[in-house]
């Protein structure tokens, strides 16, 4: 009975405590479990957030595209024929691999790579993205298809646009395992394990941040059975596969028939948050433990919570009123507070920021850096770190920022919170490079003044000497002829009038080359390459060449070569060189044309001393002589052999310089094949064409004279 009494008593003295013990635990495992569960809902949020980003940049990055295609469309395929070359160089500053232009019948007008075979298919019928481009004027993006040129996977951007010709179609290919989309979703999700997916309307996949299989089109129901039968039922929700429960969103590319997908193991999503429930577990646990204890000191925690509220508020009036940004980050790199400036540098709320990843926050090329200093600053255990590195904003524009970090340490020396000071330097850099590009600029601009000044002696010391002379002649002879006109007899006025003509001419030279010269330099001197029958374009040349001169030129050429040239131009150089080798040269002068397995070969030669060793390299400089041989006797400016080098660059032909055997000087000019002739191997005599000139099949390797 007195046993009775006692327990009586010690359990109503207990009851107020433990109903205070009960109501904590209860409290405590209420807060606990909503803290768990707000934890990995923010985590879920999140990674649809960086989803949702990933979306925001395909959806920019196709847009762009889009917009860029157009314009350069617009630019240089409105005309009434587009040449290869227009199209080529359309295509090479967007980097595909193939493309495909189509006229207002939806047939292929041009195609990248080359394919003659695909030039005039109907590719508007066969492919879905084409024909919405071409009937309804508006771009298109493909699903995943087959390329009409390469016949390889590839996703399509088709622009509509007028021409002269109607309307047409651009549309640029990215083979899926060559996308930059691929490259960007490869480094876009830094969780591990993470499956990042573009899917079109058909379940094909567009890109991903993994390697594809090979072989068939890759689709999303043969690389992830479950996520495609998930993604179905719901765009955002998880799924079990392989033992584990993953987490996956969906959402859609607005313009494009695709859609973006990730998802990744919730064992991986949550791993950052599983250190902290079980510490809240087994903190639950102990509290239960020592409730009776916990009751006891609750009026030592107030007092304590009250000391800790007045430095909590002295620490959040310096850390939110700092003029340059602050964060404060746990152990474990995660952010537990930010400062408005910091919100505004990085473009994103405090709720937004809370919980992130600082590494999350750094641009991708300086994370490993950023890494590595962390680590090394462990290592030698000092208290600060200063660092230049750049961050990324939530619009995606980058942020160069001067960082100072510091590490908070509890009472028993261990790291707690790292307080970083981030300093905003994008503008200030920005200025740096700006100031850095001008004195680039003005150095560049002063050198080219040089090079301008240079030429302009060289070209004044020219017309002093080379202009000159001639000048002096006629006048000198002109003035000699009208004081002895009376008592001169004929031979001598002849003679003298001869001289002045040739004078006459050679200043005419003079002129015509400086005048070559001024045009070249200004850029008004534009090929216009066409179809030209090279053999009677060189004969031409030569005849007009060696009319009244006593040196003869052999030609030596089939009956028919067509090459793709500028006529006008290509006389141009052949004249110069066929003067060059008259003057510096010796007879016999031979043209040849000859047939190679991708060009024509126009070959100009002489047998005289040849060019100087010494001198080839600088043999098509401007206003260059040779300091030895036959031009140290011979008058000149220096200026012929440089025109033909660059009317050979204008008109997309290509000189160059050989030794003659057994002596003299050749130069080779190449040409390409016109488009509408087949590419030979074989010299290109024929028998009927010897035998319209004079010569039968065992005389086809004579020489011929010209004209």
């Amino acid at each position: 009975m007195r046993w009775a009494r006692g327990a009586l008593g010690y359990w109503r003295s207990a009851a107020l405590p433990l109903l205070i013990w009960l109501l904590v635990a209860l409290v405590a495992t209420t807060g606990l479990l909503w803290q768990q569960h707000n934890s990995r809902q923010a985590t879920a949020q999140r990674f649809e957030l960086r989803v949702a980003l990933m979306r925001d940049f395909v959806t920019s990055y196709t847009a762009d595209l889009i917009q860029r295609e157009g314009v350069q469309a617009r630019a240089s395929l409105t005309g009434a024929t587009v040449e290869a070359s227009q199209f080529k160089q359309a295509v090479a500053g967007f980097g595909y691999p193939a493309a495909v232009l189509l006229d207002s019948r939806g047939r292929a007008v041009q195609v990248t790579p080359a394919d003659p075979r695909a030039i005039g298919q109907d590719l508007a019928s066969r492919y879905g993205h084409l024909r919405t481009a071409l009937n309804q004027g508006i771009p298109a993006v493909s699903p995943v298809v087959r390329s009409a040129v390469r016949g390889e996977p590839v996703v399509a951007f088709a622009v509509p646009f007028d021409s002269m010709a109607g309307r047409r179609v651009f549309s640029g290919a990215v083979a899926i395992r060559d996308s930059p989309l691929s490259a960007y979703l490869s480094s876009a999700l830094s969780l591990a394990g993470a499956q990042i997916q573009l899917v079109d309307s058909t379940g094909s996949i567009v890109a991903a941040n993994r390697p594809l299989s090979i072989g068939a089109i890759p689709t999303l129901a043969g690389e992830n059975a479950p996520l495609a039968a998930a993604v179905k039922q719901k765009a955002h929700s998880r799924y079990r596969a392989g033992g584990q429960w993953w987490r996956y969103t969906v959402v859609p590319i607005a313009g494009t028939p695709w859609q973006l997908s990730a998802t990744v193991s919730e064992n991986v999503l949550y791993a950052a948050q599983a250190g902290s429930e079980i510490a809240g577990r087994a903190a639950l646990i102990g509290a239960a433990a020592v409730g009776l204890l916990v009751v006891a000191a609750i009026a030592r925690a107030r007092r304590s919570r009250q000391e800790l509220a007045t430095s909590e508020q002295r620490f959040r009036k310096v850390f939110d009123d700092a003029a340059v940004g602050m964060t404060l980050t746990d152990t474990h790199g995660r952010l537990v507070r930010v400062n408005p400036v910091a919100c505004q540098l990085f473009g994103r709320s405090e709720a937004d920021l809370i919980g992130r990843h600082y590494i999350d926050l750094i641009h991708p090329d300086d994370v490993d850096r950023v890494r590595d200093h962390g680590r090394d600053w462990f290592e030698q255990g000092v208290e600060g770190i200063r660092l230049d590195h750049r961050f990324l904003h939530a619009d995606g524009h980058v942020i160069e920022a001067s960082i100072t970090s510091a590490v908070l340490r509890d009472s028993d020396g261990l790291p707690t919170h790292f307080a970083t000071h981030i300093v905003d330097m994008t503008e200030r850099h920005a200025l740096e490079r700006a100031r850095l590009a001008n004195e680039a600029e003005l150095a560049e601009r002063a050198h080219q003044l040089q090079e301008a000044n240079a030429n302009l002696a060289d070209f004044i010391a020219m017309l002093s000497h080379d202009v000159q002379q001639p000048l002096t002649k006629i006048v000198g002879l002109g003035e000699l002829l009208l004081e002895d006109w009376e008592v001169a007899p004929e031979q001598d006025k002849h003679g003298d009038v001869v001289r002045i003509t040739a004078a006459g001419h050679r200043a005419s030279e003079l002129v015509n080359d400086v005048l070559t010269l001024a045009r070249l330099d200004a850029g008004a001197m534009r090929a216009r390459p066409v179809s030209v029958d090279l053999c009677h374009l060189v004969r031409s040349v030569v005849s007009a060449t060696q009319a009244g001169e006593a040196t003869p030129t052999t030609v030596v050429a089939p009956d028919q070569t067509r090459g793709l040239a500028d006529g006008k131009l290509l006389e141009l150089i052949l004249g110069n060189l066929l003067a060059n080798a008259t003057k510096y040269g010796k007879p016999p002068i031979v043209v040849t044309v000859a047939n190679r397995r991708d060009h024509v070969e126009i070959r100009v030669a002489d047998h005289g001393e040849g060019v100087p060793e010494a001198f080839v390299p600088h043999l098509f400089d401007r206003f260059a002589r040779a300091e030895s041989g036959v031009a140290t006797t011979t008058a000149g400016t220096g200026l012929g052999l440089y025109l033909v080098r660059q009317l050979a660059e204008a008109s997309g032909l290509d000189v160059s310089y050989e030794p003659n055997q057994p002596c003299g000087a050749a130069f080779l000019v190449t040409v390409p094949f016109a488009e509408q002739a087949p590419h030979p191997v074989r010299s290109g005599f024929t028998r009927a064409g010897l035998k319209a000139h004079g010569m039968d099949a065992s005389a086809r390797d004579r020489t011929r004279p010209a004209g």
